[in-house]
C-alpha cells in the first residue's frame, strides 16, 4: 500500500489537530446511505473516508462490524481501533490499497482542497465498485449570509480561506461530478443560517432547511453513483 507524501502542502496544517466540528452534515451522510441501503449490517463491505478527521463518517459506524474502514488524510492522525490510516496528500493521486475497491468514498470538506477536482473525481471513480456511491460535502459559495456579504465586499463564509482552491455551488459541483462519469443521486445540504452546534432547537429547523433549500446551505451534501456498467 503506497502512503509516502510528496507534494509539501504547509496551509493544510491548519488543520493538523482537526476534529469535526459540526456533527450534522455527518449525521446526514450517513442517514441518507442507510436509507438507500448503501451500508450494511449484513454483509462486509468497505469504505474510504478521504480527509479523516475524528468525528467523521467513518467515526460514526460503530453499528456496523462488517464494514472494513480506511481513512487518509494530508495530516497524522491517531484513527480509532480498526481504521486502516494512510497519510497522503491526495494532490498527488489516492494511494492504491493493494487494489481494493470501495463500495462507499466519503470525500468531507475535501474537493475545495484539491488542485485538479476533476483529476480527483476520476481517481475516486477509478476505486469504487461497480454502483458504488461517492458522497462529497463542501462550503456552498451562495450559502444565504453570503447573499447579503457580497454586495458589500465582503469575504463570504466557509469557502473563502488560503487553503482552498476552489468555490462551489450546487450546479457547478454536480456538473463537475457528472462530467467525470458519476450519475447524481442526491443534493442537499448541512444547514440553513446555524446548526444544532451552535442553537439546539434552532439548529434543528435549520437543518431541516438545509434539505428543503439546499441552494441556501452552508456545506453541500451530495451522493453520485458509479455506473453498474462502465
Amino acid at each position: 500500500m503506497g502512503c509516502q507524501m510528496e507534494t509539501v502542502e504547509k496551509m493544510q496544517g491548519v488543520f493538523s489537530e482537526f476534529c469535526v466540528p459540526d456533527r450534522g452534515r455527518i449525521l446526514k451522510v450517513k442517514k441518507w446511505l442507510e436509507k438507500q441501503k448503501y451500508l450494511s449490517l449484513d454483509h462486509e463491505m468497505s469504505v474510504l473516508e478521504i480527509g479523516y478527521a475524528r468525528g467523521g463518517l467513518i467515526d460514526n459506524l460503530h453499528e456496523y462490524k462488517g464494514i472494513k474502514k480506511y481513512a487518509i488524510d494530508i495530516n497524522e492522525r491517531q484513527p480509532e481501533n480498526g481504521i486502516i490510516f494512510c497519510r497522503h496528500n491526495c494532490n498527488d493521486g489516492i494511494p492504491d490499497f493493494n487494489g481494493l475497491r470501495f463500495d462507499v468514498v466519503f470525500a468531507g470538506e475535501m474537493i475545495e482542497h484539491i488542485y485538479d477536482d476533476r483529476r480527483f473525481l476520476i481517481d475516486i471513480f477509478e476505486i469504487l465498485k461497480p454502483a458504488g456511491i461517492l458522497a462529497l460535502t463542501t462550503p456552498n459559495l451562495f450559502f444565504l449570509p453570503n447573499r447579503f456579504l457580497f454586495p458589500f465586499g465582503k469575504t463570504p463564509y466557509f469557502a473563502c480561506e488560503p487553503y482552498h482552491y476552489h468555490f462551489y455551488d450546487g450546479t457547478l459541483l454536480s456538473d463537475i461530478v457528472r462530467n467525470t462519469g458519476f450519475e447524481i443521486q442526491y443534493i442537499t445540504s448541512s444547514h440553513v443560517l446555524v446548526s444544532t452546534r451552535r442553537n439546539r432547537y434552532l439548529g434543528r429547523i435549520c437543518e431541516m432547511l438545509g434539505d428543503i433549500a439546499p441552494n441556501f446551505g452552508a456545506h453541500i451534501i451530495l451522493f453520485a453513483k458509479k455506473p453498474e456498467k462502465v
